[in-house]
């Protein structure tokens, strides 16, 4: 739908606003009659009334960010003549906090198309997630080869998210997680353990008062999250051998005390995430243990100025996240709410998850009257994810977040075709890739298998063939979306759960095969491994397609080597099978060594690649 409106009687914190929007979406600045007219007048209260007159919708009262997401109302033809929709938010923040660590640094160009899709969405926060992808003047080796945003880039990435009425945040870290850092030469004086700083060390403090000027001083608010979650290792590497044994909370509560101090002398507001408190707190180590206790002599010293982040993605209970809350607010601190949208070892946005742990998150904020939440989407394992799929999962937490009751479906499908021009449905059934681990399945080593042997199958769940046959259903259910990719690319999917199907096949098919000394069940899965040798080739191609789309190119290597290497190994699996048919060989012992019931076995690119030290 055409709309048009007047900046004679816009208000001014809406002008830059739509001005922007407008490079992307049908709004027209004009003072004539137009095919519909967007009107904007002052409402008491916190409710956005948005009313449709015919030849004028009318967006009465709310937040710049509810004004923003009635025009998202608009836009998705939600109003019939004469129709009124009232939102209201009960948080003053509604965000998102995007992973730009894990490899994936989004280019500036795709943020840019997020943070308009968020403001229509209804959100007023974006957190980008840096540990060391961000530029600090004279610090050449922050972020070398990482895509570091530049300081530039920033500045540009903030006076945008300010003209869609966004807060921009800088997130940082300031403890641990540092280890891509650390492992160069020329950090090592500050360096405890393999990822965690030094606390007590000068030069700790002086590399991190150059990390808060340089987010500081490219970023308009004063709001900076600063990290220092899960430094399990603190204490125990340099800092050990230097100052001897002492209480993780006193050394942490230390360094603490230090950074928020240099965080005053530059008029910076920290947050930190919380979960070492509880951590440490805990007889089993472990962040969500109710039986953990924080000594009242620790709570003192945590600096009143700091902001505590509680970060959980994993319960779907609410009552969990009212007694967290509640602990939050018995050491003297209104927790922020740190929710997430699932992308992590993901090849797609999950959706279950995401509905059942965010929603129980989601109704425990609202019934406990907690003000700021945001929704984090991680790259762990690689940042393989179609990120640009998270936008079903952004959409439907802000419809949570702004509906009274019970989100509206219609609404929902609506606005997102309106705002990411893309089909709900659609996006929803690719949901169905992240079941049954497919990403663990897609990097487990066709030879070796160690999740296909130690994996599978955990006793609710179907047979590795039917997981397998359940991927070939998809992939020819995902053909009638082709060309769809403005909110995930959906070819890609489409071969994904192609390649997964027949990687599984072939799997099932070389067991049972090499179990019964079938030769001709051998020689027929050794062809096939060529084949889908070069299917992986072309998987690459659709995955550098949309990597290239959104990010910077640095990161994308480790995703070419993964996938050169399933190629390869499908070639040796042949070659392996031709010396076996051929005599050459009497067994493999790659398949003759299998293990049952792993404990603990990670399900990460890294413990799947081999059981050898050399990766």
């Amino acid at each position: 739908m055409k709309l048009n409106w007047n900046p004679n009687k816009t208000p001014q914190a809406l002008k830059s606003a739509l001005r922007l929007l407008a490079e992307e979406y049908p709004l027209h600045e004009a003072t004539g009659s137009g095919s519909v007219n967007l009107t904007f007048a002052p409402g008491s209260g916190k409710i956005c009334g948005i009313r449709n007159a015919g030849s004028e919708i009318c967006i009465t009262g709310g937040s710049t960010a509810a004004q923003l997401r009635a025009v998202g109302s608009a836009m998705s033809d939600l109003l019939i003549n004469g129709a009124v929709i009232e939102e209201s938010c009960p948080f003053s923040t509604i965000g998102i906090m995007l992973d730009c660590s894990r490899n994936a640094v989004m280019n500036v160009a795709h943020v840019k198309q997020w943070l308009r899709r968020l403001a229509l969405l209804g959100y007023n926060q974006v957190m980008l997630y840096t540990e060391d992808t961000y530029e600090i003047p004279g610090e050449p080796r922050f972020g070398y080869q990482r895509g570091r945003y530049s300081q530039a880039e920033l500045r540009e990435l903030d006076t945008y998210a300010t003209g869609l009425g966004m807060e921009l945040v800088g997130c940082i870290q300031t403890l641990a997680h540092l280890e891509q850092i650390l492992r160069w030469g020329e950090y090592q004086a500050i360096k405890d353990y393999e990822s965690t700083s030094l606390v007590g060390e000068p030069k700790t403090y002086e590399l991190i008062g150059k990390m808060l000027d340089a987010v500081g001083g490219a970023l308009r608010t004063r709001r900076i999250h600063i990290g220092m979650d899960e430094a399990w290792a603190l204490g125990r590497g340099a800092y050990l051998d230097k100052h001897g044994a002492r209480r993780k909370f006193d050394i942490f509560n230390e360094h603490l005390a230090a950074v928020v101090k240099l965080c005053k002398e530059r008029g910076l507001k920290p947050m930190i995430w919380s979960d070492m408190y509880f951590a440490m707190g805990s007889p089993s180590h472990g962040y969500y243990d109710t039986a953990c206790v924080i000594p009242p002599d620790v709570v003192a010293e945590i600096p009143k100025e700091v902001q505590l982040v509680y970060w959980d993605y994993y319960h779907n209970d609410a009552a969990f996240y009212r007694d967290w809350i509640g602990r939050h607010r018995a050491m003297g601190y209104e927790p922020v709410m740190a929710s997430g949208v699932w992308t992590w070892s993901q090849l797609w946005y999950n959706r279950k998850l995401t509905e059942a742990n965010a929603g129980a998150c989601l109704d425990a904020c609202r019934s406990e009257g907690l003000k700021e939440v945001f929704f984090t989407m991680w790259g762990d394992d690689g940042a393989y994810c179609d990120f640009d799929s998270a936008l079903a999962g952004l959409a439907w937490a802000a419809e949570c977040a702004y509906a009274s009751k019970k989100p509206d479906e219609k609404r929902l499908v609506a606005r997102f075709a309106a705002v990411c021009g893309a089909d709900y449905a659609a996006v929803l059934k690719a949901c169905e890739l992240t079941e049954n681990c497919s990403a663990a399945l897609i990097w487990d080593d066709p030879i070796i298998g160690i999740f296909s042997n130690e994996g599978f199958p955990p006793k609710d769940w179907p047979s590795l063939a039917e997981i397998g046959q359940r991927f070939a259903k998809l992939a020819k259910e995902l053909i009638g979306f082709a060309g769809q990719n403005s909110a995930g690319d959906l070819d890609h999917a489409r071969l994904l759960a192609e390649v997964l199907a027949r990687k599984i096949d072939l799997r099932v098919r070389l067991v049972a095969g090499y179990d019964s000394r079938d030769n001709a069940a051998l020689m027929a899965v050794g062809k096939d491994a060529l084949v889908l040798a070069e299917s992986f080739e072309k998987l690459e191609a659709s995955w550098r397609r949309g990597w290239m789309r959104r990010n910077k190119p640095q990161g994308y290597e480790v995703i070419q080597l993964r996938l050169a290497q399933q190629a390869i190994r499908h070639r040796e699996l042949a070659r392996r099978i031709d010396e076996f048919l051929k005599g050459t060989i009497s067994a493999m012992p790659e398949l003759d060594e299998r293990m049952r019931e792993a404990k603990g076995m990670g399900g990460g690119w890294r413990f799947l690649a081999s059981g050898s030290v050399s990766i």
